[in-house]
């Protein structure tokens, strides 16, 4: 079976929980493909136009999942379930986390005590998820209803099959080198904007960051960059299992809430730099949104990215089991 079949089974079994279930299925569909593709064959198509064929005979995988198990979806149909569940992972992965991250560093910069803090980003992350999740369902069933199920505005064609995740397992070596790479190049950055900044005044150079953070924050900088290399080599090691994903949460909001706070409160950048660059402090209040909004797309996406991954490559999911047959 070449990587198409391979696709459109993974799309008919990955939300199939029963391991039984789903292995039942994989090998019906299998059979089935092949069946149809020998038949298209005898009739004289090439080996590729004739798998393209069968699977777009065999029609949407989640719908033909669906008829197999006897099990239709009520709230949300096989039409448009693929782009509910696409829509909610994304949604989730990013809208939570960025109103969470900006919550916690307004929260952090008002001077609230820490408790209040994390119970009100942690609500706050709560809330929107349940929002995001209420608001994409409802208006998926509606179209549901809305439409006439003999409605077919998109042909489904093999081409809208999703790729195949990643196998699970051992991570990339490429990944890890280049995560160890940034993360001394981070490092070198810290040192550097000290010792070697470009801006020299009397013969003296001017540090970037506030010189006082040597004392305090940067060497916590440091320690969750050495914490960031361990967390690489885990994955490495393990690849993104859930425990990693958790991890790494932890690490990428204290990474936010750290430099957010800073920044908002005047404590980062040196001001003697920012005054020999031209930047002055209404500038600089006036950038303070617009860095807390990428700081915040930043930290989201690495945690939803990592939640992600944990999801494809848990233990039991169908691309586990063909890495496992391979």
């Amino acid at each position: 079976m070449t990587e198409l079949t391979d696709r459109y089974v993974f799309a008919a079994t990955r939300f199939v929980a029963d391991q039984d279930e789903r292995e039942e299925l994989d090998r019906e569909l299998r059979e089935r493909i092949a069946d149809t593709v020998d038949d298209h064959r005898s009739a004289g198509l090439g080996p590729d136009e004739a798998e393209v064929r069968a699977l777009t005979e065999l029609g949407d995988p989640l719908r033909l999942s669906a008829a197999y198990r006897e099990r239709p979806m009520y709230l949300i149909g096989p039409r448009y379930y693929f782009a509910w569940q696409r829509v909610m992972v994304i949604a989730l992965a990013t809208a939570p986390w960025v109103v969470g991250v900006i919550d916690l560093i307004v929260a952090l910069s008002e001077g609230e005590p820490i408790g209040t803090v994390i119970a009100g980003t942690i609500i706050t992350i709560v809330i929107v998820a349940l929002h995001v999740a209420f608001w994409t369902t409802l208006g998926f069933a509606i179209a549901e209803r809305a439409t006439s199920p003999d409605d077919s505005p998109h042909l489904w064609t093999p081409d809208r099959l999703p790729q195949l995740p990643e196998s699970t397992g051992r991570g990339k070596l490429g990944d890890l080198i280049a995560s160890l790479v940034f993360l001394v190049i981070v490092a070198g950055l810290l040192v550097w904007q000290q010792f070697g900044s470009l801006v020299v005044v009397d013969g003296e150079r001017i540090p970037v960051l506030e010189p006082a953070l040597w004392r305090s924050w940067i060497p916590v900088m440091f320690l969750l960059l050495a914490l960031e290399a361990v967390h690489a080599v885990w994955v490495y090691r393990t690849g993104w299992t859930w425990p990693a994903a958790i991890v790494n949460l932890p690490i990428s909001l204290v990474w936010g809430a750290l430099l957010g706070w800073l920044f908002v409160s005047d404590r980062l950048l040196n001001p003697d730099f920012l005054d020999r660059v031209g930047l002055t402090p209404d500038i600089v209040d006036h950038s303070k949104p617009y860095v807390l909004a990428v700081l915040a797309i930043i930290i989201a996406w690495e945690i939803g990215d990592g939640l992600y991954k944990a999801y494809r490559q848990r233990p039991g999911a169908p691309d586990q089991r063909r890495t496992d047959r391979s």
